[in-house]
């Protein structure tokens, strides 16, 4: 709508100016004429390109408020994960001490028996935090390829902290 009242002036400012030259007999009516259409054209424009950068710039702001939002979103679920790792670790070395005081209070061909069945990094890890002479114990009762591979897991297991260390 305002675009049909624009070209409307428009048209309104060229029929004037073509009637105004018509009388005057001379080209500086329409000189005239050139010149206003000119700066209401110039004017104009620069009143649209100001409103569309100010559109643009309200559109850039809702989005940076969105991506604000969601980067805030993330961070709170970030460190709500970071704090169940946090208790999940916190349980595992409780368990884990748990256990490690369960066998070292077994007899050794019994707890070599239920070793055997654990999951080979669980054992070893036990094993590890026995003491020497309980650990050997269990071990000599084990079955012999069993024992090797655990032993091959305690051993890299203490070179890898011996690496970080």
């Amino acid at each position: 709508m305002r675009t049909f009242g624009i070209a409307l002036v428009i048209a309104a400012a060229c029929w004037q100016g073509a009637a105004c030259a018509q009388t005057a007999g001379d080209g500086s009516a329409d000189s005239d004429v050139k010149k206003v259409i000119e700066t209401y054209c110039t004017s104009i424009s620069d009143l649209a390109a100001e409103r569309r950068a100010a559109r643009q710039a309200a559109v850039l702001k809702d989005l940076q408020a969105k991506v604000d939002d969601r980067l805030n979103l993330l961070e709170q679920r970030s460190n709500a994960l970071a704090e169940l790792i946090r208790q999940r670790q916190e349980l595992r070395n409780l368990a884990e001490k748990e256990l490690v005081d369960i066998y070292a209070g077994m007899d050794a061909e019994a707890a070599a028996a239920q070793m055997e069945k654990l999951d080979m990094r669980l054992a070893s890890s036990v094993l590890r935090q026995l003491k020497p002479r309980q650990a050997s114990a269990i071990l000599d009762v084990m079955k012999p390829e069993y024992a090797a591979q655990m032993v091959r897991l305690i051993a890299v297991a203490a070179s890898d902290g011996k690496a970080t260390q």
